[in-house]
C-alpha cells in the first residue's frame, strides 16, 4: 500500500499489508495507550521518563513501516509533537485496513474508538 507522508518525501511510501506490519502496529498501539494511562496515573519525573519513551516509539514505529532513510528520519525529529502523532495514528489505521474514506470517516468523530485522530494531510 502507498502511503504518502508529505513532511518526509515528495513520493508516497510503499508499505506492505503484512502480518509482520499489522503484529508491529498492534504492538505499537498497546504501547501508545500503555503510556497515555502511565502519565494519566503519575506525576513528576515519572511523566517526563514516559512522554520521553513516548516520542522515541512513535519515530521508531514510523521509521520501521516507512524505511526512512537518515535524513527522512532527522526531518521526522525536526517535526512537531503532534504532527509525529499524526504520522503515526495515519501509518497504523492504514496498516489495520482503513482506507483514505474510512480514515475520514472515523476522523469526522462518526467511529469513536479512532476520535482525534488526524491524518498528516488534515493539517
Amino acid at each position: 500500500m502507498n502511503i504518502k507522508v508529505e513532511q518526509l518525501a515528495k513520493k508516497p511510501f510503499e508499505v506492505k499489508g503484512s502480518v509482520k506490519n499489522l503484529k508491529k502496529t498492534y504492538i505499537f498501539q498497546k504501547e501508545m495507550a500503555e503510556m497515555e494511562t502511565l502519565t494519566e496515573d503519575n506525576q513528576g519525573i515519572e511523566v517526563f521518563d514516559a512522554m520521553a519513551d513516548m516520542i522515541e516509539k512513535l519515530i521508531d514505529y514510523i521509521d520501521t513501516m516507512l524505511h526512512l532513510t537518515d535524513k527522512q528520519r532527522e526531518s521526522l525529529e525536526d517535526l512537531e509533537q503532534q504532527e509525529v502523532i499524526n504520522i503515526a495514528q495515519y501509518i497504523a489505521m492504514k496498516i489495520m485496513g482503513m482506507d483514505d474514506a474510512d480514515i475520514k470517516k472515523a476522523l469526522s468523530g462518526e467511529e469513536e474508538s479512532d476520535e482525534g485522530l488526524v491524518t498528516p494531510e488534515a493539517e
